[in-house]
């Protein structure tokens, strides 16, 4: 083979070397999706991309449980605590003058009437300066703690006769006296409804009967500020309670703007 021939021979095979390896090369190409904004750059393929989606899941927020109003108060007592009516509390006020009990959402199964079905006989004040309410049922009738709370006294005490005192968690004390029989002593802890006593004519009184009083930081207020006495019912409402002296005022209020997530609020 002559030289010329030599060089036209190679310089054919490498073109078609050249060729064969230019075609089997996939050629980069842009595809579009006439349905879809997204495209997609890939070789010799197709294919679109999938539109992405966000998926958040916020968490279902629960609902406020309202827990009754509970404030600070003194639950150890001392001997003069368990043998007197009238006892104050260090605690009560001891972040200012002024107290909110809240009673506008309790449940019905955090308070109960002191004596279900009962009558009142004789009402607070009056010529007598009238500590409490009576209220009359029958001999022996069942009385039954208003809130729960803890028994601060439960023992004879002159013309109370037989008497027991319950310091609730509100702030509020409660009590109940000329009693036949008292059913709890002194430290035991009651909740609302529960039986602490019967009714009777023990201390001074004429016939059987409970004497039913309330008492903040040991100064007696008028029962009919928070008991719907015809109805056996509790008032849902805010109280103010100001203490100016030694005096204690009580007055029903609106609940404060920022009482919304705590039900207690001191001056």
């Amino acid at each position: 083979m002559t030289i010329l021939k030599k060089g036209l021979f190679l310089l054919l095979s490498a073109g078609l070397v050249i060729g064969i390896i230019t075609c089997s090369t996939p050629q980069r190409m842009t595809v579009y999706d006439t349905e879809s904004t997204c495209s997609v750059v890939y070789p010799n393929l197709n294919r679109s991309t999938p539109p992405a989606e966000l998926q958040v899941n916020f968490p279902t927020p629960e609902l406020e449980i309202y827990k009754a109003d509970r404030k600070p108060v003194t639950t150890r007592f001392s001997s003069f605590d368990k043998q007197h009516v009238r006892s104050k509390d260090p605690l009560l006020f001891s972040s200012g003058n002024t107290m909110i009990i809240d009673f506008k959402e309790i449940g019905d199964e955090e308070y109960a009437f002191p004596l279900p079905g009962g009558k009142v006989i004789s009402s607070y004040g009056g010529r007598r300066r009238h500590s409490g309410v009576d209220i009359k049922t029958r001999a022996n009738d069942t009385i039954v703690s208003a809130f729960d709370g803890i028994v601060r006294m439960a023992a004879p005490y002159a013309a109370y006769g037989k008497v027991i005192v319950v310091r609730h968690y509100n702030g509020l004390e409660t009590v109940y006296s000329h009693n036949s029989r008292n059913l709890v002593k002194a430290g035991d802890t009651v909740q609302a409804g529960q039986p602490i006593g019967l009714t009777g004519r023990t201390g001074r009184a004429t016939t059987e009967h409970l004497h039913f009083e309330i008492r903040i930081n040991g100064e007696h207020i008028n029962p009919t500020l928070f008991f719907d006495f015809g109805k056996c019912d509790l008032y849902k409402k805010s109280f103010a309670c100001i203490r100016k002296g030694g005096k204690i005022t009580v007055a029903a209020v609106d609940r404060f703007p920022y009482q919304q997530n705590y039900l207690s609020y001191y001056y």
